[in-house]
């Protein structure tokens, strides 16, 4: 039986958190006991708990772009706090592998180092911050991470570790699908007949939402009513860009044929409904894991060209996604009008038929990377 202990910094419903989950999932619990440390009661609890895993909370901060001097303080005053209780834990619990679930979670290295665990360290994120920052987090996962798991080659070639495996999140095949069609137009009066795109993820400045917005009212411009397309945008709003969604809102809102629709429980329904998926991120994505599960749902996208999300453009099906320059309104513009197939599925039954268009990643290896980091520390 091997032990796992996996630290994810923050409680949320976002791409980390779902991202662990399906990781827990894939382990055989006959093979694996699996525990996770979170910062607060986590929302996803019970469907964590249903995965095999048991919780625990330890109070801890996520290190974010936008601190500073006072948020590092505070961050430094919790931190020698957290790691001795998760340094208890370990001992406690006996655990055989430590797994930081993110590149800015410093709790993992540190314990892990004072019990002579094995560090398996999840890279999700792409460092943007700068020069200096990235600097000392290639020096820590030089130093401190028995492996470096990259959600991408984008973070890989970024970091430039010793010891690192690039490992391609999946969607679970049984949530995410073509046969989800028809629910969400139904429930918000969509018809059927009109063209849909849709932008789904978290409400931040670098996500693009005002370049699509631009983009909407660019390439609709002009068009026959008939022609017109209508554009859905899902997502929970960042921590301190309140200000940011409040506006983004208010501009979406003002425009026809815009929906404005916040967090969704649904995600699955809104992406099987759409005819075009768009991330229009103005920085570098990490993965884009969102991306995976529109394609899955057999709807192709239009994705920023930078970061990890052009590989997923470049392993999906032919023609299934197309890459336009970061920040370009006119460009995203003419690829939504292009794209915008008018002989594509025009109905519910027809959209559910669509094939999955999403790139295969081999089941199991996680698990075999677990496997493999246990034996090399004991």
């Amino acid at each position: 039986m091997v032990r796992l202990l996996s630290i994810q910094p923050v409680a949320e419903r976002g791409g980390s958190d779902h991202a662990l989950l399906r990781l827990l999932r894939s382990l055989p619990s006959d093979e694996f006991e699996c525990h996770v440390v979170v910062p607060s009661e986590p929302p996803l609890r019970a469907e964590f708990e249903k995965a095999g895993a048991t919780i625990h909370v330890v109070p801890m901060r996520r290190i974010s772009r936008s601190y500073g001097a006072r948020e590092w303080i505070a961050y430094a005053w919790l931190w020698p706090r957290s790691v001795r209780k998760i340094r208890r834990l370990i001992r406690q619990l006996n655990i055989d592998v430590v797994h930081s679930n993110s590149l800015h979670s410093w709790y993992g290295w540190a314990a892990a180092r004072r019990t002579r665990r094995p560090h398996l360290w999840h890279a999700r994120e792409i460092v943007i911050q700068s020069p200096a920052a990235l600097s000392v987090e290639r020096l820590l996962t030089r130093r401190f991470a028995t492996m470096v798991i990259c959600m991408s080659r984008a973070i890989a070639e970024q970091l430039n570790a010793r010891k690192v495996v690039v490992l391609y999140e999946s969607v679970d095949a049984d949530e995410f699908h073509p046969g989800l069609a028809g629910s969400f137009r139904s429930g918000v009066g969509i018809a059927d007949d009109v063209p849909l795109v849709g932008a789904a993820g978290r409400i931040d400045s670098w996500k693009g939402l005002d370049v699509l917005l631009d983009a909407f009212e660019l390439a609709n411009a002009g068009q026959r009513p008939e022609a017109r397309f209508e554009l859905v945008i899902a997502g929970a709003t960042v921590a301190g860009k309140e200000r940011l969604a409040v506006q983004l809102e208010r501009r979406a809102r003002a425009l026809r044929g815009v929906h404005w629709l916040g967090p969704r429980d649904d995600l699955p329904a809104v992406l099987a409904d759409l005819d075009l998926f768009v991330l229009p991120s103005t920085a570098p994505e990490p993965y884009g894991l969102v991306v995976v599960e529109a394609l899955a749902c057999g709807v192709p996208c239009v994705v920023s060209n930078a970061g990890g999300v052009v590989e997923i453009a470049v392993a999906a099906p032919a023609g299934a996604a197309g890459v336009v320059p970061p920040g370009n309104p006119h460009a995203l513009a003419a690829a939504l009008r292009t794209r915008l197939d008018p002989n594509a599925a025009r109905s519910a039954a027809q959209r559910a038929a669509r094939p999955s268009l999403a790139p295969r990643v081999p089941a199991g290896a996680f698990a075999s990377l677990v496997r493999e980091i246990s034996r090399a520390g004991r």
